[in-house]
């Protein structure tokens, strides 16, 4: 069965329609996985409950006070309903061992998520080279700036068949990038896996199982779409292995059952007139001059 990988639309509240660039559907879809679009109305819980993995994708910025900070004059937008219902998401996924890629602002999403800060606008340092490039000017698929992969990261494993490896510690690739913020500091149990240039964090993944965020946008770089074939397949062993333990569940139910019905069957029972006296088979009649 191919596994079901949830993506959160944007909503556009002045038209109310929810919207995403559908070349994560596409990517997903030909990955082998069933793309299903959730809202930020549906039930965190029921999204973890039915999805084999998550894509959190791009949108606006994350709200600065889930990190402990007021919005400065940086913050262009947000959406308080999505961070909030993502956030749930994320932690829920960690938590449930469920395949989980995150891309830009997915990324920032796990990252807050478990605990981290971001940057409200990486302009403001100075040794900052340009990371928000217009997508409408340049196309999405242009290479604009470096990043170094760690070799003995998850993302590298990921990546390595299509990347062009000159060095022994790192992998120096081009990325696209439409990004104004970056992680400042990186959440609980998370680690760095890739850096830009100007040494800002541009790939986070989790110890353990499949979380992997990217801060560029892999859809639109041939090389990348690998991310989205192990998410899928991760998703996929998810389901086959969320599957057997349902199986075992239900076998040990039924067991359960069956044992306490042949323990009812093996009771003792009682003879009828089992234990009563009566005047015709006692010894000793009763005494009727009393009454």
């Amino acid at each position: 069965m191919r596994p079901l990988i949830g993506i959160i639309g944007q909503v556009d509240y002045l038209n109310n329609r929810i919207f995403l660039d559908r070349t994560h559907v596409e990517r997903v879809a030909s990955a082998g996985g069933i793309p299903a679009v959730f809202r930020v109305d549906d039930s965190p819980e029921d999204v973890i409950e039915h999805v084999d993995g998550l894509l959190l994708i791009e949108g606006p910025d994350i709200h600065p006070s889930f990190y402990g900070e007021d919005p400065s004059s940086a913050i262009k937008s947000v959406d308080v309903r999505r961070d909030e219902f993502e956030m749930a998401l994320a932690r829920g996924a960690v938590e449930r061992g469920i395949p989980l890629l995150g891309v830009a602002r997915g990324m920032h999403v796990i990252n807050v998520a478990l605990g981290g800060t971001l940057y409200q606008d990486i302009n403001e340092i100075p040794k900052a080279i340009k990371h928000d490039w217009e997508l409408e000017l340049i196309g999405p698929a242009q290479r604009v700036h470096g990043v170094r992969i760690k070799m003995d990261s998850k993302l590298y494993e990921v990546l390595k068949e299509g990347l062009d490896i000159n060095g022994t510690n790192e992998v120096h690739i081009r990325v696209n990038s439409f990004h104004h913020q970056a992680i400042k500091k990186v959440g609980d149990r998370l680690r760095p896996s890739a850096y830009s240039v100007d040494g800002f964090i541009e790939a986070i993944e989790w110890a353990e199982g499949f979380v992997i965020g990217v801060q560029w946008q892999p859809e639109y770089l041939p090389e990348m779409w690998r991310l989205y074939e192990v998410l899928v397949k991760a998703a996929a062993e998810y389901h086959m292995e969320k599957e057997e333990f349902l199986r075992i569940e239900v076998e040990a139910q039924v067991r359960e059952a069956l044992e306490k019905r042949e323990s009812s069957e093996q009771l003792p029972t009682k003879e009828p007139g089992e234990n009563r006296h009566t005047l015709e088979t006692s010894d000793n009649p009763h005494d009727t001059s009393r009454m």
